[in-house]
């Protein structure tokens, strides 16, 4: 057989409207809450019930900050961020039950 060419951008992430696949969650999920919120409680604004420009609103305003942050912000620099809040922005935390055995590093 011979050797065929490696395409370079297989292992990049995707984008669309200039979002990385990776951060939708953090876009869909408040959008989804921002539609559905007004229908549960039953807000309407004359014939138009209230979830439909509060969630594209939302949608466009997320849109916006996700594309801006793109600019000047690594790839994974969101859940990066989130990870660090939840570590208590500790410069290093211990190591987990499954990372580093006893027998390791205690000498008797």
């Amino acid at each position: 057989m011979r050797r065929r060419a490696t395409r370079p951008n297989v292992f990049r992430g995707l984008k669309r409207f200039g979002v990385y696949s990776t951060d939708w969650k953090y876009i869909l999920g408040p959008t989804g809450a921002a539609y559905l919120t007004p229908f549960i409680f039953g807000l309407w604004f004359g014939y138009v019930p209230l979830g439909f420009p509060l969630g594209l609103f939302t949608f466009l305003i997320l849109l916006g900050t996700f594309n801006y942050l793109r600019l000047s912000k690594p790839e994974c620099w969101l859940s990066q961020k989130f990870d660090a809040m939840a570590d208590r922005w500790a410069p290093f935390r211990a190591p987990l039950d499954s990372e580093l055995e006893t027998k390791d590093w205690i000498q008797d």
